[in-house]
């Protein structure tokens, strides 16, 4: 079969192409996981500490490239690039004020919003906090998700993930 050369102009993806061997240079989905704790009780998470999602691995979760630490509970950038995550956490336990955000390194995550990225007060009704980030990170980059002042959880209601973009 003769070769084609593609021009600088680049390829029509919108054609139907046949592909053999291995595809590269494909970064968007790379480094995705899903993660959640596999226990089912009420936790209280101090002011900056790292929510404890600990399984990648049993019902839907998962970790493609191996990129999520279940025992850090961070992810860890496998190459410099643009990231997409979320979280979903369930709270209250009769506390009337809650608070999660992204730790990215060692530092609190701070946008627009400040560092608070899902925020619940005065109500002791339980409920879904959801935060998501797209973000710049540099190889080796770690994020985890936190409290933002002391926030209760449960654990085994609460999940997150995140992905590589491009």
């Amino acid at each position: 079969m003769p070769l084609t050369k593609v021009q600088a102009e680049g390829v029509n993806l919108a054609d139907t192409f046949a592909f053999s061997g291995t595809v590269s240079g494909l970064p968007s989905g790379a480094a995705a996981f899903i993660a959640s704790n596999d226990s089912s009780s009420w936790t209280t998470v101090a002011d900056g500490a790292i929510c404890a999602f600990n399984d990648d691995s049993s019902n839907d979760n998962f970790d493609t490239d191996n990129v999520y630490n279940a025992t850090t509970y961070k992810f860890v950038a496998p190459a410099a690039g643009v990231y997409m995550f979320w979280y979903g956490v369930y709270t209250a336990n009769s506390d009337t004020g809650n608070a999660f955000g992204f730790l990215k390194n060692s530092a609190r995550l701070n946008t627009s919003n400040g560092d608070y990225h899902s925020y619940w007060h005065g109500s002791a009704n339980d409920h879904l906090q959801k935060g998501s980030v797209v973000i710049n990170l540099a190889s080796n980059d770690t994020i985890a998700v936190i409290a933002i002042g002391a926030s209760d959880f449960h654990i085994g209601h609460s999940h997150w993930g995140g992905c590589r973009l491009a």
